[in-house]
């Protein structure tokens, strides 16, 4: 287990980078990518390791579970938000010219009723089945980067294996759902 920090650099503190740990996550994975987010901002930067990696190797299987984002006040029907956060999505904040990952939302989220409405609040990614990051950084470059931070890198596969097998759950549930 790994100390993974975000933030303003301290004497005396010699923890490994969030920025650094996911590129590294991304790049050096072979077959499998489960990313679990919250916010995504700058994502074509965020995700550029793993849509390199994906063009190098055209089998590897890489799924995203990721929080659609509604106002409260949003009376939008849930359709239209969904659509936008796809489009959204290819357009801002996945790198162009690379095969898109499959995307799973919770509809919960985007519910049409308020009161009903929840988020996909966990951030972890987990490569291969073997190693697993959870942090509360978003892929957003102030998380990564700027913001104080803190996630811890696992190597275990009992780990990872665990926390695929609940996302895998949650979809074929459909719990969470296919958006893309």
């Amino acid at each position: 287990i790994e100390l993974v920090t975000s933030g303003p650099e301290a004497a005396g503190i010699a923890n490994r980078d969030t920025a650094i740990v996911v590129r590294e996550l991304f790049a050096r994975a072979e077959r499998s990518v489960l990313v679990v987010g919250y916010a995504i901002y700058q994502g074509k930067r965020v995700f550029e390791a793993l849509a390199d990696k994906m063009r190098e190797l055209p089998d590897l299987e890489v799924t995203m579970c990721l929080d659609v984002n509604r106002d409260r006040q949003d009376k939008t029907p849930s359709e239209i938000v969904l659509s936008r956060f796809v489009q959204r999505f290819k357009d801002h904040q996945w790198p162009s010219e690379t095969r898109l990952p499959q995307i799973y939302y919770d509809p919960r989220s985007v519910h049409d009723v308020e009161p009903v409405r929840s988020s996909l609040h966990a951030k972890v990614i987990v490569v291969d089945r073997q190693k697993v990051f959870v942090s509360s950084a978003n892929f957003t470059e102030a998380a990564q980067d700027r913001n104080i931070e803190v996630g811890l890198l696992i190597e275990s596969a009992s780990v990872a294996e665990k926390i695929s097998a609940h996302f895998e759950t949650l979809a074929d549930r459909r719990i969470l759902r296919r958006a893309l």
